[in-house]
C-alpha cells in the first residue's frame, strides 16, 4: 500500500538581505493511511515549517511533498488537494481564533473553501450541533466568543474548526502545549477517540516525548533541521540509536509520571 504523504529530500531556507537560513535540510518522511506520525524535536528544529510546508502555509525550497502520490506544490503554489481534505490545529488556540468572530462562525469558516452543496451539508444546524457535542461542548457555545472560554475549551473549538470538512489528514502543532497537564490529557484522549471514529491520519508535532509516546504509532526525531532517526515509537523508546534521542529520553520519567496520572 503506498502512503498517503510523502516527503523527498525537502529543504528550506529563508532569506532576509544578504542572510540565509537554513531551516530544514533533506527530511524524508512517509505516513501511511490511518497512523499518527510523531515528529519530534526543540524548538526552533524545524519541525513546525515541515507542518506549513505540509499544509501550504510556506512553499519548499527544494525536495517533493506527495499526498495520495499527487505533488502538493507545483511550480511554488500549492495544489492537488480537495478543499477541506486536510486541516491543521495550531499550539495556541487564543491566537488562532479570530476574536472578533462568535464561535459557530469561526468553526464553519473552512467550509467556505467547499461547493455552496457540501457547504450547506456540512454546514447544516444538525450537524454542527453534533460536532460541538462530540468535542465536549454545548450548542448554546456557539453564539460565543473565544474569550469567553477556557484554553482547553478554546481547543476544542480549533478542533471542531479542523473537522467540519471531513478531511483525511490532519496535522497537529503542539497541541496541546499551552494547555494545563490536566487538560492535556483530556484533549489528547479526545484526538484518539476522534481519530478512530473518522479514520483519521495524524501528524502530531511535539516537544514531549511522553505525548509522543502516548499518540504515536511511529515517529521522526529533528534536531537542527534534519532527521536524526526514523521509526516504530516502542523502537526508539527502548532503543535509541542517536544520542540526540538519548537526550531527549532523559528527561522522559519525570513527564511520564505527569502524563499518566491524568491519562
Amino acid at each position: 500500500m503506498n502512503p498517503l504523504l510523502e516527503l523527498h529530500s525537502i529543504g528550506k531556507e529563508y532569506k532576509k538581505g544578504n542572510q540565509r537560513f537554513q531551516a530544514v535540510t533533506n527530511v524524508n518522511i512517509s505516513i501511511e493511511r490511518g497512523e499518527t506520525f510523531g515528529l519530534i524535536g526543540e524548538s526552533g528544529s524545524g519541525k513546525s515549517t515541515i507542518g506549513k510546508m505540509i499544509t501550504g502555509l510556506e512553499p519548499p525550497s527544494s525536495g517533493e511533498l506527495l499526498y495520495e502520490g499527487q505533488p502538493l506544490w507545483k511550480a511554488g503554489k500549492f495544489s492537488g488537494l480537495k478543499p477541506g481534505e486536510m486541516q491543521i490545529v495550531f499550539q495556541d488556540p487564543q491566537s488562532s481564533l479570530d476574536p472578533r468572530m462568535r464561535v459557530q462562525a469561526i468553526i464553519t469558516e473552512p467550509l467556505l473553501a467547499l461547493p455552496k452543496e457540501l457547504r450547506r451539508e456540512k454546514g447544516s444546524p444538525e450537524r454542527l450541533h453534533e460536532l460541538i457535542r462530540r468535542v465536549g461542548l454545548k450548542p448554546e457555545h456557539l453564539n460565543r466568543y473565544p474569550h469567553e472560554f477556557s484554553g482547553g475549551q478554546r481547543q476544542r473549538i480549533a478542533i471542531a474548526r479542523a473537522l467540519i470538512t471531513d478531511p483525511s489528514f490532519v496535522v497537529l502543532d503542539e497541541p496541546t502545549s499551552a494547555l494545563d497537564v490536566s487538560v492535556q490529557a483530556n484533549v489528547l484522549n479526545l484526538l484518539q477517540e476522534l481519530k478512530r471514529e473518522r479514520n483519521l491520519t495524524y501528524l502530531f508535532i511535539s516537544h514531549n516525548m511522553s505525548v509522543i509516546r502516548y499518540m504515536c504509532d511511529r515517529m521522526s526525531v529533528m534536531q537542527k533541521g534534519r532527521i536524526v532517526e526514523t521509526g516504530s515509537v516502542g523502537e526508539i523508546f527502548n532503543n535509541p540509536s542517536d544520542p540526540y534521542t538519548q537526550t531527549l529520553l532523559s528527561s522522559l520519567p519525570t513527564l511520564q509520571k505527569k502524563v499518566d496520572t491524568h491519562v
